[in-house]
């Protein structure tokens, strides 16, 4: 260590509240210099709230921050910034349109008359070398992998000088071998004595590259601990405060005609193709995973299985009859069902209650009808029925949806779309940014309804999540489905290397 003091900061008693929300409640915990320290818990068990406030984000209500050993107001990121502390959001600050080092040196540029554009990169060359970094640094930033787009955030805090470096869900978005490489970069970082803090649900990921770990349920710190000290098990079950409940057993059924298919199928953009002759098929019954980095043609998939654009060639066919031969409504007559990529954009209104989201896109349903009129109480007792089944809190049908948490938000998504006749669903990032709960909670969801003949078609980023419900996977690398392979056949290593090279 280069310090003589032993933490490199410290929480003592911090409370934060957001309204009528605790979202930290008397939190004390101190993270050592040098070290690689995670911090986990459920959604809304306030880690990141506790991690902005070191950052200067906002303010505490009470209680003390103590940075190296001394009480410390920090009261903006630009405080922060100049005690040596930075931080990487889980959704990047880059501008797209400039190249990789005009975005490092942002904010702090050199003055206008030293601006010397090849000392600047003689600089950033010697960061990058130091600890394995490999980015063009005159590219543009929208033409860079996500795993090269975070290399620039974490280059940016080290041309700032930063020794503390936050990282909120650091490998939400990579692949096996881009989290490898990343957990590389961070063990060059700790032996030039940086102190690197991880956000993450990711709770292999956690055990792999932490020494010590803080464990956060509703606000409050259950205990901080040796990694070492723990299993995956182990560490959700203090996370979540319970037994973690085993996923059913579920054979796949046996079926003779496929209730999806897809064959031959190609779209093309004015930049060239977005999907290359793609052909699969998904049967009655089964879960068929789609694994890939995002931005490989998963989008253009859902668009065309759901309907929002017909200008394909090839064909696709749903319960044996052409798609462009069936209105939406009829779709979902016979049973087609979907849950968004993104809850909020696309899946839900948050300022609508629990009973209001539980009937979008159900509107037309006789069961919810008195006459001619949605009947409110029929609304009313339908999201009480979904509460009880998927186990929604706060179990208030006329709560707005903004006040739950995002597992709890995805439970009504997943409710509303699934509490009926369902004989095909498709299922994008289902369980993105939800915490382990509700996760459990709809993987064995998942797998009920594919005991009762439901075909499941899974287009997830999180490789876990595949390896764990899908009888097949599928790899979609550039527009084209590189490889195949029964899931208890793949591995995670294989399975990356086909989502970053393609099938060579």
């Amino acid at each position: 260590m280069n310090e003589s003091f032993h933490e490199a900061f410290s929480f003592c008693n911090i409370t934060k509240n957001f309204g009528s929300l605790r979202a930290n409640d008397n939190v004390s915990f101190s993270v050592l210099n040098g070290g690689i320290h995670g911090v986990v818990g459920e959604n809304g068990a306030g880690k990141s709230t506790i991690m902005k406030m070191l950052y200067g984000m906002f303010p505490p209500d009470s209680g003390e921050i103590f940075f190296k050993g001394k009480k410390t107001k920090i009261s903006m990121p630009e405080t922060a910034i100049a005690l040596g502390i930075g931080m990487v959001h889980q959704h990047f600050m880059l501008v797209p349109t400039l190249t990789v080092w005009q975005n490092i040196i942002l904010g702090k540029e050199p003055s206008l008359w030293t601006l010397n554009t090849k000392s600047i990169l003689l600089h950033l060359e010697k960061i990058k070398e130091a600890h394995g970094f490999q980015v063009d640094l005159n590219a543009t930033v929208e033409d860079l992998a996500v795993g090269q787009q975070q290399q620039v955030e974490i280059l940016k805090l080290l041309y700032r000088e930063a020794d503390i470096l936050i990282l909120d869900e650091p490998t939400a978005v990579l692949s096996p071998q881009e989290v490898t490489s990343l957990f590389a970069k961070l063990r060059s970082l700790q032996k030039a004595n940086k102190t690197i803090v991880i956000i993450s649900h990711k709770l292999k990921e956690i055990l792999a590259i932490t020494e010590r770990v803080t464990i956060m349920r509703q606000g409050r710190v259950v205990e901080t601990v040796d990694t070492a000290s723990l299993t995956e098990i182990t560490l959700a079950e203090k996370m979540i405060g319970r037994k973690r409940i085993p996923l059913p057993s579920t054979p796949t059924l046996s079926y003779s005609e496929p209730i999806f298919l897809v064959e031959k199928v190609s779209l093309k953009s004015p930049s060239g193709s977005v999907l290359n002759h793609i052909s699969f098929h998904v049967n009655p019954g089964e879960i068929v995973g789609v694994a890939g980095i995002e931005g490989n043609g998963q989008a253009e998939i859902i668009e065309i299985l759901t309907q929002q654009r017909d200008d394909y060639s090839g064909t696709v066919s749903f319960s044996g009859s052409d798609l462009k031969n069936i209105s939406t409504y009829d779709l979902k007559q016979q049973g087609f069902s979907f849950i968004p990529p993104d809850r909020h954009q696309e899946a839900v209104v948050l300022s609508f209650s629990i009973a209001e989201n539980a009937i979008l896109g159900r509107h037309h349903e006789p069961s919810l009808h008195s006459g001619f009129w949605l009947s409110n109480k029929k609304i009313e007792e339908l999201a009480n029925s979904l509460i009880e089944k998927f186990d929604i809190r706060p179990s208030e049908p006329q709560l707005p949806l903004v006040h739950l948490s995002g597992g709890n938000q995805q439970k009504v998504v997943v409710g509303r779309e699934t509490d009926r006749e369902v004989s095909f669903l498709l299922a994008a990032n289902p369980t993105r940014g939800i915490d382990i709960g509700a996760i459990d909670f709809i993987h064995s969801h998942f797998l009920k309804l594919k005991a009762q003949g439901t075909g499941i078609l899974l287009i997830s980023s999180e490789l876990d999540e595949l390896l764990t419900l899908s009888d097949r996977i599928l790899v979609l690398y550039q527009g084209k489905i590189v490889a195949e392979t029964l899931t208890k056949q793949a591995t995670e290593t294989q399975l990356g290397l086909w989502m970053t090279r393609g099938a060579n």
